[in-house]
């Protein structure tokens, strides 16, 4: 495989700048109401069910665990309402409900876990799936196929009178799972540390080291131990290596959906353009070559061409 176009022009661009620096029935329309849009900002008294039922909205108070002051008569669709306290995780909650993380992530439509605070509300659904906003061509049997779940179970969670299926609807898929890239995105979770370390400067803003002047770090310093094996963040392909007088030897790899990583300064290059690099191979050595002040690995995140803070994404 070549190196993606994307990626190059991305990569010269940042060196560029671096270089400057020196028919859905009543329920169903009651459903779509209640779990499109944000979570809710307050609690209210009671949470409708899919089937029309109120139950008591759930909340945890001080010193107490969260009950349902009301038993559902069946097991329906519906979600009582958590107030997240301090300590707690995505995970705690789904695994204190019974239903997985991918549910309570789905429903709320959470982008990343890593910012739940104390204090918000969460909907907790009482089974576990996900939502699924139906795209044109879908029918029950591809959506059914494509989550390996039931067909039937489909039909009857969300009480689907005809098999046609309305573009833009969102629909539950009980028992379906997110993608497991997409809940590693979510969970901040996406990338592996590339090398044993010290943060020595991190993404942002700073005063540049040689010049004194103000300005935009598009990446992590690590300070490491010369030689030390630098391993590849996350798999994917190679798109491109090289040197150049701001990072010296690097290398750029391209990975699912729009993200690529960058390490600079090495000392050695160990893999070559084009060729797949698994999660933690050894792909170069830390070095400190380029403009560096000492042995460490300078380490990008871009996701779409654009550089992100790649504290986030690593775990």
């Amino acid at each position: 495989m070549g190196r993606p176009e994307q990626f190059r022009i991305a990569l010269g661009d940042f060196l560029s700048r671096r270089r400057k620096a020196l028919t859905i029935g009543s329920s169903i329309l009651l459903f779509i109401a209640l779990f499109t849009g944000s979570a809710p900002k307050e609690a209210s008294a009671a949470v409708p069910a899919i089937g029309g039922a109120a139950f008591p909205a759930t909340e945890k108070l001080p010193g107490q665990t969260p009950i349902a002051t009301r038993a559902p008569e069946d097991r329906g669709l519906y979600y009582s309402v958590y107030r997240v306290a301090k300590g707690d995780t995505i995970g705690e909650i789904a695994d204190n409900a019974g239903i997985t993380t991918d549910t309570i992530v789905s429903f709320n439509d959470i982008k990343n876990t890593r910012t739940i605070q104390p204090g918000i509300l969460l909907r907790v659904p009482s089974q576990a799936g996900i939502l699924y906003q139906v795209k044109a061509g879908d029918t029950i049997e591809s959506i059914a196929a494509a989550y390996a779940i039931s067909g039937d179970a489909l039909v009857d969670a969300n009480g689907l009178l005809s098999p046609s299926l309305d573009v833009g609807t969102p629909i539950f898929l009980p028992d379906a799972r997110l993608p497991s890239f997409k809940l590693r995105e979510i969970n901040g979770d996406l990338f592996r540390w590339p090398v044993s370390g010290v943060i020595s400067s991190r993404y942002g803003w700073r005063t540049d080291p040689f010049t004194g002047l103000r300005g935009f770090h598009n990446g992590i310093d690590i300070a490491a131990w010369m030689g030390m094996p630098i391993r590849a963040a996350m798999e994917g392909r190679v798109a491109d290596t090289g040197y150049s007088p701001s990072f010296g030897n690097y290398i750029l790899i391209a990975h699912h959906s729009g993200y690529a990583s960058f390490y600079g300064h090495l000392s050695a290059i160990k893999v070559k353009p084009g060729q797949a690099v698994a999660l933690g191979q050894v792909i170069g050595l830390v070095g400190n070559t380029g403009y560096s002040t000492g042995p460490h690995l300078h380490f990008t995140v871009f996701k779409n061409g654009n550089t992100v803070n790649p504290v986030n994404l690593l775990h």
